[in-house]
Formats: structure tokens, C-alpha cells, sequence
């Protein structure tokens, strides 16, 4: 069967969830196809829609599918509606984090036939087999199906424990490497996974609400082999022209045995630059050693907010301000470049809690600091906080593309103008300007040779 995946932001980033169950379906006799469309609009254009008519048309998939996150959801009904237009015959599928913590509010949507809670790969392909054979796809575990006005539920099956059964993300549903050259050369770099789950709470996260899901929920986190991943490098490696290499996991340093046999496979048989992100309580000498030793030229830590009080009551993140600058102590000290994620306006925050922010930034000196404005996503603690208390700006709601330029809260204590000068500052504390990125990269690279 034909399945077309639309991967639809304001950026051009490889989709990873599409990614993989493109693999997935590929492997099991499926073919796809993947459209990019970018937009920092909150209206799609008429010259996007022509395109998306157009592969359609061309390509005549049965099923369109769609990994929607809360910030583009406008874009995807926007999308299913003309899709319908196009085919009222096509079933449209939305899958992703949304879609499995508020269900009702994306299966409300008319265009929409079918959203997927929860892992995808043996739903979707449970799903395509199901209507290739005309049988019911009613009862299929993970998803929700609306048919003829009624919406049919169905329970959450286990989560996949051995991703090493799982298939390297699809690299050929488009055309990667004219992806990767959007970057110039020296910038370059490809996307991979080591793991999926996150262990930890933090209220702004949906990982603690996925994990309540499943049946085997104390298998949430897991990891790949060494071995598997590894594979996946050379394969990369063997057919792609890139600088470096980018782990996507929440936590690459969650298991230090697994890291140390990781760092000497990677050294060894991919010798390639790589970030990663960690967590400040993961930051162990033995761990940044591995890092180090394997090729990591940046690490990425979540400080989040400044204030050590609210971000333990409020954000449910433990660490104190000296472990912080500890950790962040001990990484420059390897010699490899530090990248903070740091938000503002949440809730209940004030302007001394910005400056505090902006503070501890400035004191780690980072070479690195991103800085969002902080979102409500429903379905997670603090989320779910700003709509009970009326927090919520609709209009805004509807109109946003990007959580890191605006909010959506009506916030009582600081406003739009403060979180943005907040933001800068603490943008400013990294001296994050192009110039320094590559006189920092070409230094780190300079090292990991000698």
C-alpha cells in the first residue's frame, strides 16, 4: 500500500518519528513518500497546497499521516481539510505526542479519521495490512477510529523492548543528502537515536504521562546495543557526506556501563564529532571521560530556570545551582563546548525569576544558550496548570508557529517584552553569533585530532 507521510514545520528538520516508521513499513513491504513543507505562516499558502495536490495526485496514497505536534495543529487540520478536497476517500492519520495525551481534541477535528496513541510501528502496519484485506480496523491496539460520527477506542499494546528489532531510520523517503546540505559544509550533521524513555518527572514534560500508558511500563526506558547503533554510524558513514554526528536522546549518559563500551566501538570505527544531550545528575567524571574520549565535542544540559526553588517545586528538577555549575565546571574542562536549554515565562514566574535565569547563565559562561518561551502543552503538569487557572490566550493559541518568539499565556506578573528580554540576555551570555560557532567548532576539531 501507499503511505504519504507530510512532515510540516518552520524549520527543515529531519523528521525523526516519521523516519522511523517509514523504516518500519518499508521493511514490511510498504511503500512511502514524504513531503516537506516549511512555513513560518499560520495559514498555509495556496503555492504549498499546488505541491501537496500534486504529489497526491501523483504518488495516490490510501492512508496520509502526520506527526502533530500542539504548536502545528492549525497546519495539519488545516492540510486534512484539503486533502479531503482532494480525495475524500484518503483515511488521514495523526500520530505523536498530542494526539496521545489530548485525543479528543485532535480526532474532533472533521479531516481527521484516525489518531494513533503511543508507539506506532506495529499499529500502523497492523492498521495498512487491515485495510489491504478490507478487514475491520475498528479494534486495532493504539488507535482511536472515527467512523460514521462514532469514535471506537481501543487499549494501548506493550511497548517494543528490543529496539535493536527495530529498522534503521529511513533516509530515502526523500532526498537526504540535499537535506543535510541545506548546512554548509562544516555544519552538516545527521540525527540519531541511542534510546527511547526518559526516567525522570519534570511537570512541563509528557514523558511521565506516556509511561502511565503502557503495560509494561517499567520497561519505558530503553536502549539500543552498542553494536546496533553502531551499524546504523557505518552505514550513515559509508553513504553520506557530513561533519558530525547529533545523538537525539533526552540522555545519552543515563547508563554508564553501556556509554564506556559505547565511547571504544565509537572511537574506533566512526571517529566522527558528535553532540549529545545530559543530565546534570549523569554527569560524572567516568561518564564525561566516555564522552570525550568516543569524540563528543559538545554536551547539551537542561537548566531550565535560575531559580533553584522554583525549579525544584515548580518544574520537578532537583539539582542545586553548585551541582549545576559543577557539572558544567567539569565539561569545559574536557574541552568540550557546553549548550544550556534555559525557558521563561511560566507560570508563576517574575521577573526575579528571569534574572536569575539570565544570572546563572552568565556565571556558567556557556557557549551555548538557547532560550524558549515556555508553552503549555496539555496533558502535562504545568500545562494542564495554566488551563485550570485561565492562563490560556486562544487567539494567540491559534495563531503561534514557534514557541521560542511568543506566549500564549496571559500572564499575570511579567509581560511579552519582559520574557523576550529575558530570552536575549541570556542569549547574549553565550556570545552565540556564527562567528564564534565556527572559530569553537574548528578549535574542538583541532583537539579531537591530536
Amino acid at each position: 500500500m501507499n503511505v504519504m507521510f507530510i512532515n510540516i514545520g518552520s524549520n527543515d528538520t529531519y523528521p525523526t518519528g516519521i523516519g522511523a516508521l517509514s523504516a518500519f513499513l518499508r521493511r514490511n513491504g510498504h511503500l512511502t513518500k514524504m513531503l516537506d513543507v516549511v512555513t513560518n505562516k499560520s495559514v498555509i499558502e495556496e503555492g504549498q497546497y499546488q505541491y501537496i495536490k500534486k504529489e497526491v495526485n501523483s504518488f495516490k496514497p490510501r492512508l496520509v499521516g502526520f506527526t502533530v505536534f500542539e504548536t502545528g495543529f492549525h497546519w495539519i487540520k488545516q492540510i486534512c481539510d484539503f486533502i479531503k478536497k482532494i480525495d475524500p476517500s484518503i483515511l488521514t492519520i495523526a500520530g505523536g505526542y498530542y494526539p496521545t495525551l489530548s485525543p479528543e481534541d485532535v480526532l474532533n477535528h472533521d479531516s481527521i479519521d484516525i489518531i494513533c496513541r503511543g508507539e506506532g510501528e506495529y499499529a500502523l502496519l497492523e492498521l495498512i495490512n487491515s485495510l489491504e484485506s478490507n478487514s475491520d480496523i475498528k479494534t486495532i491496539r493504539n488507535l482511536w477510529v472515527k467512523e460514521k460520527g462514532k469514535i471506537y477506542q481501543n487499549e494501548i499494546r506493550p511497548l517494543i523492548e528490543n529496539l535493536d528489532d527495530l529498522p534503521f531510520w529511513d533516509r530515502e523517503m526523500f532526498d537526504y543528502q540535499s537535506h543535510l546540505n541545506i548546512i554548509k559544509k562544516g555544519g552538516r550533521n545527521v540525527k540519531v537515536m541511542a534510546s527511547r524513555g526518559c526516567p525522570y518527572h519534570c511537570t512541563y514534560c509528557s514523558n511521565q504521562y506516556f509511561k502511565k500508558l503502557y503495560p509494561n511500563r517499567k520497561k519505558y526506558v530503553r536502549i539500543r546495543s552498542s553494536a546496533h547503533l553502531i551499524e546504523e554510524l557505518i552505514y550513515l558513514k559509508n553513504n553520506f557526506d557530513f561533519d558530525y554526528v547529533g545523538f537525539h536522546d533526552d540522555n545519552l549518559t543515563l547508563f554508564p556501563d553501556w556509554l564506556e563500551e559505547f565511547s571504544e566501538f565509537y572511537r574506533k570505527k566512526i571517529n566522527i564529532p558528535f553532540y549529545c544531550a545530559a543530565r546534570i545528575e549523569t554527569c560524572s567524571e567516568k561518564n564525561l571521560d566516555n564522552l570525550k574520549k568516543a569524540g563528543c565535542f559538545m554536551v547539551l544540559i537542561g537548566l531550565e530556570s535560575g531559580d533553584e526553588t522554583y525549579r525544584k517545586e515548580m518544574m520537578n528538577r532537583k539539582m542545586t545551582n553548585k551541582q549545576i555549575t559543577d557539572a558544567c565546571t567539569k565539561i569545559k574542562n574536557r574541552r568540550m563546548l557546553l549548550w544550556t536549554f534555559n525557558m521563561v515565562g511560566m507560570p508563576g514566574e517574575t521577573r526575579r525569576h528571569l534574572l536569575k535565569t539570565v544570572l546563572l547563565n552568565w556565571r556558567i559562561g556557556p557557549d551555548f544558550a538557547m532560550t524558549s518561551i515556555f508553552y503549555p502543552f496539555k496533558g502535562t503538569e504545568m500545562g494542564d496548570l495554566c488551563y485550570r487557572e485561565g492562563l490560556i490566550n486562544f487567539t494567540k493559541k491559534e495563531m503561534i508557529c514557534s514557541y521560542a518568539d511568543d506566549s500564549i499565556l496571559n500572564h499575570p506578573n511579567i509581560s511579552i517584552l519582559d520574557m523576550k528580554i529575558a530570552k536575549y540576555l541570556t542569549i547574549v551570555s553565550a556570545m552565540r553569533h556564527r562567528f564564534f560557532y565556527e572559530q569553537s567548532l574548528d578549535r574542538v576539531r583541532s583537539s579531537l585530532k591530536h
